[in-house]
């Protein structure tokens, strides 16, 4: 490590990394657009002014981004010299920038409008006229540019450069003309392109699926684990007043995504947001009807007390914790504990995705559990006298034509977290029960490198569903006792 001077203290900072990261990591905020720690620094916007001094020399005002550190370097980040400088750099990004913020879809966490309203600096201090850049230009299906609003900080051409490897932009034209573009005008491709509005400082990037849908300061957001695959990426759950999900973005992992995620992951909102959940029905004269979840349950435990002949399939979204209640309920049914295993999936790359739909795989391996394929679950279904599914996506796993094939003698009972009428017409069903999916309840899954990530209640679960985890300890008290 490197000792330097930081705004009089002295510091260690690390000598593989610009200036700017050790006033960052030390309290003293900078402030910057173009640089970002994933990527390589190119000190194209300027703001990122700090005055040093080094041994006899004078001080003199760099770039932050831009300079290493050495041993004995003085930095002040908060002379006057440095904020003088910031501030013609500023009204220099501001030549075109509108300072449309009451409209704009990043107001609320733009850093353009946090320094400029820091500065005072609430119109642009040019006469000459703005140039006029392409607005609400198409990207493709997921992203729209405002060239408008575009600082040319090239986070953006550098992250398809350097990260997926796959240049599909640039900046192109000169001087005053320079504006972002996709290579002939032709839309992105591929399963990172919301990474790009993540790390775009102003409002120029969007995405269109989120697109003036709701205002930031009126989001909670909580830190939870993406679940569409076994890499288990780290992420922020971001709720419309504790209703719907609106946005899954990435949050920084240095062990597992650092700062990014992979499309699948990111509009994975349906499964966040079901539509046709039902707290609990129950076989009646009439087939299956409404009832309170508590009949449902206490419905399974009969069967479980009834019969001998019990197949218990948990799906690969149930967590650490509900695996553990889950293969003590199989053990006090005398059956085996087993898993939807579904086959992989084509999205697998080098990047992040690892074709493998199941977050929590390696944590039921690890726990005992054997996976089994849909094909497999059914011929073992099919011998049953009892069939407990339990999970989140459990009855699409195993597919409704295939459950709706079942004889009636299979007493089954479906613990899902979105199923419900899509199930009616199974003649072996006897109740299902609606549980909290991934936003709505906490617990670990463990991902493909044995990463134990935390899902967490972004938001209550609606009136009636139950907690999977009050459902496995009803069903495994009961168990027991009859045992």
């Amino acid at each position: 490590m490197t000792k330097i001077i930081l705004n009089g203290r002295e510091i260690e900072a690390d000598p593989t990394k610009p200036l700017i990261a050790a006033c960052e990591g030390n309290g003293a905020a900078v402030p910057h657009y173009c640089y970002h720690a994933g990527l390589t620094p190119v000190g194209s916007c300027r703001i990122c002014q700090v005055e040093v001094k080094e041994g006899e020399r004078p001080g003199r005002v760099v770039v932050a981004c831009r300079t290493p550190v050495s041993e004995g370097m003085v930095v002040n980040t908060e002379s006057p010299a440095a904020h003088e400088t910031r501030r013609e750099c500023l009204e220099f990004l501001l030549k075109d920038h509108p300072l449309d913020c009451p409209i704009c879809d990043k107001a609320g966490e733009c850093t353009l409008q946090d320094v400029t309203y820091n500065e005072g600096q609430s119109e642009g201090l040019t006469k000459e006229p703005r140039d006029n850049f392409e607005k609400r230009k198409s990207l493709g299906d997921k992203i729209v540019l405002d060239q408008e609003r575009c600082i040319l900080c090239s986070r953006c051409v550098r992250f398809f450069d350097e990260i997926t490897g796959k240049s599909q932009l640039a900046i192109v034209g000169l001087g005053s003309r320079s504006r972002i573009e996709t290579f002939a005008d032709r839309p992105l491709v591929g399963n990172y392109q919301g990474n790009i509005t993540d790390i775009c400082p102003v409002g120029a990037l969007t995405l269109k699926s989120f697109r003036f849908k709701a205002r930031v300061w009126n989001m909670t957001k909580k830190s939870s684990t993406c679940g569409e695959c076994s890499r288990g990426c780290s992420v922020s759950v971001e709720v419309l007043r504790k209703g719907e999900v609106k946005r899954i973005r990435p949050r920084f992992n240095e062990d597992i995504n650092k700062w990014w995620m992979c499309d699948t992951g990111r509009f994975a909102l349906d499964g966040a947001n079901p539509t046709n959940r039902v707290p609990a029905l129950v076989r009646g004269y009439s087939g299956l009807e409404a009832a309170d979840s508590d009949d449902a349950v206490a419905m399974a435990r009969a069967a479980h007390a009834a019969v001998d002949k019990h197949v218990l399939i948990a799906s690969p979204w149930v967590t650490v914790e509900e695996g553990e209640g889950l293969k003590a309920l199989a053990s006090s049914l005398n059956t085996e504990a087993l898993f939807l295993s579904p086959a992989a999936n084509d999205l697998k790359d080098d990047l992040l995705h690892t074709g493998d739909p199941c977050p929590n795989r390696r944590g039921l391996e690890e726990l005992g559990f054997v996976g089994k394929s849909a094909e497999e679950a059914m011929e073992l279904l099919a011998q049953a006298e009892s069939a407990t599914l339990f999970g989140e996506r459990i009855a699409e796993l195993i597919g409704l034509d295939n459950l709706k094939s079942l004889p009636s003698t299979v007493r089954t009972f479906v613990f899902d977290g979105s199923s419900g009428a899509g199930l009616l017409e199974a003649p072996a069903l006897q109740a299902v029960v609606g549980i909290a999916n991934w936003v709505e309840r906490p617990g670990t899954w463990v991902n493909i490198d044995g990463e134990r990530g935390k899902i967490s209640a972004a938001r209550t679960a609606p009136s009636g569903i139950r907690q999977p985890s009050s459902v496995i300890a009803d069903l495994l008290h009961t168990s027991e006792v009859a045992r």
